[in-house]
């Protein structure tokens, strides 16, 4: 049987994970392990995902437009900040559409996830970068992947009745987890393989964890 409850159709889908991504961008800025470069590589892959939504939605059509004038005018001060607002309003028409729950759950599962991705690929760019932030990145993910499955059993929304799609969300949670654990663990070691091999764990968890949020909120 489909469930009912809290869903997540492709546009809203999208949204938050465009909306977690662009907010995690800041985190690494102010962190100063990353700066301009890195932070308008993952504004783009945000204005990417959200160009759908914006189809759908005024506020993601909004939220758009502060995203990619940040990104235009990033060379000069203030600009780069409507990143921010621009996520803020993907995530609004995500948790109306949605629910506030299971959107903010997303959002830090597949934005975390993702850039753990983004940033560990910086950090092979230069390998003296400090390895915690990626850590603190890969831990955000693991968190929002415990949340977004606990938002849709509580919403009802998740497959937990049996059958093919109990089955492979739980593989896919499995795998998840094992992914985001074993990007955790790669990064305590010593040498540049530690973030090579983070780095690969978390392009995989990109596509497995998007696949947990998914079938967790199913389309009705």
């Amino acid at each position: 049987m489909i469930p009912t409850g809290a869903t997540f159709g492709p546009a809203a889908f999208m949204a938050a994970w465009a909306g977690g991504l662009a907010l995690t961008l800041p985190l690494a800025v102010r962190w100063r392990v990353a700066k301009r470069g890195y932070q308008m590589l993952g504004a783009g892959t945000a204005a990417l995902l959200m160009i759908y939504p914006a189809l759908r939605s005024w506020w993601a059509a909004a939220g758009l437009a502060l995203v990619l004038i940040g990104i235009w005018r990033s060379d000069r001060p203030g600009y780069s900040s409507l990143i921010v607002p621009g996520a803020i309003l993907g995530l609004v028409y995500a948790g109306l559409s949605s629910g506030w729950a299971a959107t903010l759950a997303a959002a830090a599962a597949l934005g975390g996830i993702t850039s753990t991705m983004l940033l560990g690929h910086w950090f092979l760019v230069d390998p003296t970068l400090p390895r915690w932030a990626v850590r603190r990145l890969d831990l955000l993910a693991g968190a929002g992947l415990v949340l977004s499955l606990v938002a849709g059993w509580l919403n009802d929304a998740a497959p937990y009745q049996g059958g093919t799609l109990a089955w492979t969300l739980a593989g896919l949670a499995v795998i998840s987890a094992a992914l985001v654990a074993g990007a955790w663990f790669a990064l305590g070691e010593t040498g540049y393989s530690g973030v090579m091999a983070a780095t690969g764990l978390s392009y995989l968890g990109v596509v497995t964890v998007a696949g947990v949020v998914f079938l967790n909120h199913l389309m009705v």
